[in-house]
């Protein structure tokens, strides 16, 4: 990693990236690698295309996030498979990639993918911990720690010790975590309340009560004037269904495709597998992917794919 850091203070004004309609781990990552750059005196720049969701809003330097995307020397793609995915246009600079996806494009040398990170703020971690420890204050820690919470699911996603070592070493850098937990999962929106009962009535069990999925239409948002920031998580209802062991949610989308989220439990398929298959990917307990077409048409397809992993031994 010793390169890495190198490589960076090489370059003069630096822009940490990530996907479009942001998590926790990559507004986590893109401001919480951001702050740490300017900790150790690089001019750096954290930039998403949709902004910060409003829940996320407490972590430092959530305010200073760009919307566009400024001219730099070195873009760091954090938590995203490809460039495709930040929603801008490929920049005419260098490009590195700091993912835990193994899927997607690789960019140089110094790119670090880790697939058995918990999350794209853990492996940052890691690497920021070899770069200066002393440079992880407060401003740094809470958004590392904001993703590694809600990417694992609130610690529920990944096996291992690997996301409560990082945890510890994070909340002894004066991270809360009763108060990020309550900001979190405990300042919901009416609106997300309301777009949560119209979706949960299109709540379905299949599959001999394995796989279980909800939709988020249009009409949905159009009723309640709940934006896409308010159905993060929404899979979760139809995984914590008993029996359940593959969950889908497939959310409409302003831009024209169906936002498609995918879990799985203990003895469920590889989902990251399923969502490859429809150019997205993942993990094994949680992946995603996009796909363009009529709702029963993609409803379908996707239970399709299900099927074949579920009962064909597919990998």
């Amino acid at each position: 990693m010793g390169r890495t850091v190198d490589f960076i203070r090489r370059h003069r004004k630096v822009i940490v990236v990530s996907h479009i309609r942001p998590d926790g781990d990559a507004v986590g990552s893109v401001t919480g690698l951001t702050n740490f750059l300017r900790n150790v005196g690089i001019e750096a720049y954290p930039v998403l295309k949709h902004g910060v969701p409003t829940v996320f809003s407490f972590v430092p330097g959530a305010d200073g996030v760009l919307t566009e995307l400024p001219k730099g020397d070195l873009y760091v793609l954090v938590d995203a498979s490809d460039w495709e995915r930040t929603g801008f246009d490929r920049p005419d600079a260098p490009i590195i990639r700091f993912d835990h996806h193994l899927t997607g494009e690789r960019y140089s040398e110094h790119d670090l993918l880790d697939e058995e990170a918990p999350s794209a703020t853990s492996l940052i971690l890691r690497f920021l911990r070899e770069w200066d420890e002393g440079a992880i204050d407060l401003s740094v820690a809470l958004p590392l720690y904001t993703g590694l919470l809600t990417d694992t699911g609130s610690f529920k996603n990944r096996e291992g010790t690997r996301a409560f070592e990082d945890a510890i070493y994070l909340v002894e850098r004066g991270v809360n975590p009763r108060k990020v937990a309550e900001l979190i999962f405990r300042e919901k929106p009416v609106k997300m309340y309301q777009l949560l009962s119209l979706a949960l009535k299109t709540l379905s069990v299949v599959e001999d009560g394995k796989v279980a999925y909800m939709v988020v239409r249009r009409e949905f948002f159009e009723k309640t004037g709940a934006s896409r920031e308010h159905s993060e998580g929404f899979v979760e209802y139809p995984l914590s269904i008993r029996g359940v062991i593959v969950a889908m949610k497939v959310e409409w989308d302003p831009e024209g495709y169906w936002k498609v989220g995918l879990r799985s439990k203990d003895g469920g398929p590889n989902v990251a597998a399923i969502a490859e298959k429809f150019g997205g990917g993942g993990h094994y307990f949680s992946a995603g992917c996009r796909i363009f077409g009529e709702e029963e048409e993609v409803i379908e397809a996707l239970l399709s794919e299900i099927r074949k992993h579920l009962y064909s031994n597919v990998t």
